[in-house]
């Protein structure tokens, strides 16, 4: 462990919230996976940008993930800095016939809200066992509905640590594609 590196990271989250060589096999559906070298819950937007600007300033990799759906991770675990979002990052809200989800925000969740709010088109996501920031990236679909079909636009934070947003044409959905994928 990088000691100065790792004082860096809990000036920026919360010790408790920062764990060193956690394993994988924790954070993922298939339960398999070696530690990572650090593994972080930021709780908020600022949080995340600041992790990603202090790993691209010490050159230190990084990984965002969300709830480790049909994710396989090494046994030899990751050397760098997975950035857990999932369980931190999970407001939904609707306003209107617009639905607002954090990237950490399980699927199956959104749709009950849908459900809830009498909204349509997002049932083909319920059953997908991941998050909505993964479905963005992959552009997620089951039973004839992708995410291209109900996504309006999408905010994310760049490798700079700025954010900014894509509308749903400028993502570039296509069959498991997005402009993230590239």
């Amino acid at each position: 462990m990088n000691s100065k590196f790792y004082n860096q990271l809990i000036e920026i989250i919360e010790e408790k919230r920062v764990l060193c060589d956690e394993p994988m096999s924790k954070h993922t559906t298939f339960r398999v996976g070696g530690p990572a070298d650090y593994f972080v819950m930021p709780q908020n937007t600022e949080e995340v940008q600041k992790v990603v600007t202090l790993c691209r300033e010490n050159g230190m990799p990084y990984y965002v993930l969300g709830n480790g759906s049909n994710l396989l991770v090494s046994d030899r675990g990751y050397r760098g800095v997975i950035v857990q979002i999932y369980k931190e990052m999970n407001d939904i809200q609707v306003q209107g016939e617009h639905i607002y989800a954090e990237a950490g925000a399980l699927l199956s969740r959104i749709g009950s809200v849908a459900l809830e709010a009498e909204l349509t088109g997002f049932e083909f996501a319920a059953g997908i066992p991941g998050t909505m920031g993964g479905a963005v990236v992959m552009n997620a679909g089951a039973y004839g509905g992708e995410m291209k079909d109900v996504l309006v636009s999408c905010e994310h934070i760049n490798p700079d640590g700025s954010i900014s947003s894509f509308s749903g044409d400028e993502l570039d959905l296509s069959y498991r594609h997005s402009v993230y994928s590239d």
